[in-house]
């Protein structure tokens, strides 16, 4: 049934790679709205697990981590950015998930 108090999704098809990029990085002012709005790109299921693997597994070294165009980026303790590159995977893949 409808909820007209609770906000829906929207999905969008993006007929330029620029307006898409232009949008997703304006995205974060969009979060101190009042109605805060939450802009999400798509990824694969391997990028989306690549993800969650470098920002669950290597907690005493990964500040924070995020996507743009499809890339997985994280900034260490050191406030260095990185790119996780293809040939990274596995080893992210293949580190332990941590304990609860």
């Amino acid at each position: 049934m409808f909820n007209s108090r609770k906000s829906r999704p929207i999905i969008m098809k993006m007929i330029s790679r620029m307006t898409k990029t232009k949008i997703m990085r304006n995205a974060k002012a969009l979060r101190t709205l009042k109605d805060p709005v939450y802009v999400n790109d798509h990824l694969t299921k391997l990028n989306t697990t690549i993800l969650a693997c470098v920002r669950k597994k290597q907690r005493d070294i990964v500040v924070s981590t995020w996507s743009r165009e499809g890339n997985v980026y994280y900034r260490d303790v050191n406030e260095i950015v990185h790119k996780v590159v293809q040939d990274q995977y596995q080893y992210w893949l293949d580190l332990p998930w941590p304990s609860t």
